[in-house]
C-alpha cells in the first residue's frame, strides 16, 4: 500500500493535541484564530490512518457550518499534500486510500444514524448540546479500534456554558482520569493570520471576552451580575457534611420543570448548602414528588423546614394550593405573603454571601454555583433577567428563606410572616 506524508507545521497547542493518542477523551480549548478547526482536521486525518480500517466521524453543529468551516480546511489540506479522496456530498462522508473505513460527518442537528465509530472529532463543541456529546461518545464503541478517542475543539462560552460544568468544574468521576483539556491562545498561532487579526481581535472585546477569545480561558461572561458578591472563596465549602446538622432547611421555588430545592444547615448564624434536588419532566409538575423526593434522602417533617415561594400559597400545581400540600404532609412551612423586591434581595443575599454567611458544597449545590455565576440583573427593571431558563429557580429559593432567616434591614417596614404547620 502506498504511503502518503501530511505536512502539518503545528503551533504549541496544536501539537500536543496532536502528540496525544492516549486520552480517551480530548478537548482543544482556543480562542478565535487559534487554528482549532485545521488541528481538527489533521487529527482525523490521523486517527483515520491509525485506525484504518474502521469508520470514523467529524461532528459538527449543523451541516451549514460544516461546509463554510470544516470541509474548505480538509480538502485544502487534501489537495495540498496530494491525497486522493472522495467527499460524498448526499451521504456525507469522506474515503481515503488507506483505508475501508469511511469519515462520516454528523450534523448535532439531526439524529445521529449510522454504523458504530472507532474514533470521532467534534468542532465548535460549545455550540451544541451536552445531550448530543454524550451521543457522539455512544456511538464509540468499535471494539478493535486501537484509538478509540472523542476529540473536540472549540472556544469557550463562560461558566454557565454545559461543558464548563462537564470538563471542568465537575467532571464524571469514571470520565475524569481520561479527560485531557488543553488551551491555546490565538497568539501561539500569529504566523497564519493577517497582521490586523489580533490588533482587531482586541479593539473588538474588553478585557473579559479577550480571556475567552484570545486566550482560550473559561471564564464568567456574565454582565451585570446579580449576584456580585459571589466569591468561590468564600462560599464554597467541600467539606459540608449533613451528618452534623440534625435539622435542616429547605429553600423552594415552585417553578414548573425543573421544581427545584436546596437543603441547608443552619446554626443561627451561617448557612451551609448541603445538596440541590431538581424534578424535571413529569415529576417537575406536582408538589407531591417534591414531598416523596425529600422523604427519599432522608428529609422529612420531623427534622426539616421549608421555605417555598410565597407564590406557592396561591398556586396549585393540582388541587390544593402548593403550600397546603406541604402542610398537610406535615411539615412545618415558613413563607411570607409576598416576596420581597428583587433589589431587597439582591442586597440581602449579597451582603450575606460578601460576609461568607452563606457557603455551600460547589459539587452537591452545582445548581445553585451556577446560578450565582451566570444570572444576570436586567439594567432597566433591575430584576433578575429570565432569558436563559435552567437559571435563578435555586437562587430564587434562598432569596425567599434569607428573607425570613436574615431580615433585610434596609427596609423601612417589616413584611408579615406566616408560619404554618
Amino acid at each position: 500500500m502506498q504511503k502518503y506524508k501530511v505536512r502539518y507545521k503545528q503551533n504549541k497547542h496544536q501539537r500536543e493535541f496532536h502528540a496525544d493518542l492516549v486520552s480517551r477523551f480530548l478537548h482543544l480549548s482556543t480562542g478565535f484564530g487559534g487554528g482549532k478547526t485545521y488541528a481538527l482536521c489533521m487529527k482525523a486525518l490521523q486517527l483515520s490512518m491509525l485506525n484504518a480500517p474502521y469508520h470514523g466521524a467529524i461532528v459538527a453543529p449543523d451541516y451549514q457550518e460544516f461546509k463554510k468551516d470544516v470541509l474548505p480546511e480538509m480538502e485544502s489540506i487534501l489537495q495540498r499534500n496530494g491525497i486522493p479522496y472522495k467527499y460524498h456530498k448526499t451521504d456525507h462522508y469522506f474515503t481515503f486510500p488507506w483505508t475501508r473505513g469511511k469519515l462520516f460527518v454528523a450534523s448535532a442537528d439531526k439524529p445521529i444514524r449510522g454504523p458504530n465509530w472507532a474514533f470521532a472529532l467534534i468542532n465548535e463543541v460549545t455550540l451544541i448540546p451536552l445531550t448530543k456529546y454524550k451521543e457522539v461518545v455512544g456511538r464509540v464503541r468499535v471494539k478493535k479500534a486501537r484509538f478509540p478517542q472523542v476529540c473536540s475543539v472549540g472556544t469557550p462560552e463562560g461558566y454557565v456554558s454545559e461543558y464548563y460544568e462537564y470538563f471542568i468544574a465537575n467532571p464524571h468521576p469514571k470520565m475524569a482520569d481520561k479527560l485531557r483539556i488543553i488551551y491555546g491562545s490565538t497568539d501561539d498561532n500569529v504566523d497564519n493570520l493577517h497582521e490586523f487579526y489580533l490588533e482587531n481581535l482586541e479593539s473588538a472585546y474588553d478585557q473579559k471576552w479577550i480571556e475567552a477569545y484570545r486566550k482560550g480561558l473559561w471564564v464568567n461572561m456574565a454582565e451585570n451580575l446579580f449576584y456580585y458578591s459571589y466569591d468561590p472563596k468564600k462560599n464554597h465549602d467541600s467539606t459540608i457534611d449533613r451528618e452534623e446538622f440534625g435539622q435542616y432547611h429547605v429553600s423552594m421555588d415552585f417553578n414548573v420543570d425543573p421544581f427545584c430545592a436546596t437543603v441547608w444547615g443552619y446554626n443561627g448564624y451561617e448557612l451551609f448548602g448541603i445538596e440541590c434536588i431538581e424534578l424535571r419532566g413529569a415529576q417537575g409538575y406536582r408538589t407531591e414528588n417534591m414531598i416523596q423526593a425529600l422523604k427519599e434522602r432522608g428529609y422529612n417533617p420531623t427534622n426539616s423546614i421549608i421555605y417555598p415561594d410565597p407564590a406557592g400559597k396561591a398556586r396549585s400545581t393540582k388541587g390544593l394550593p402548593d403550600v397546603t400540600i406541604l402542610r398537610n404532609a406535615g411539615f412545618e412551612v415558613r413563607v411570607k405573603k409576598v416576596a420581597p423586591s428583587f433589589r431587597a434581595r439582591q442586597l440581602n443575599v449579597n451582603n450575606l454571601l460578601d460576609k461568607g454567611l452563606i457557603k455551600f458544597h460547589p459539587v452537591r449545590c452545582k445548581e445553585l454555583k451556577r446560578d450565582f455565576e451566570g444570572v444576570e440583573q436586567d439594567v432597566i427593571t433591575l430584576e433578575k433577567s429570565k432569558k436563559n431558563p435552567l437559571l435563578t429557580h435555586f437562587s430564587d429559593g434562598l432569596d425567599y428563606m434569607c428573607d425570613i432567616l436574615f431580615p433585610f434591614s434596609g427596609n423601612a417596614k417589616a413584611t408579615r410572616q406566616e408560619r404554618m404547620r
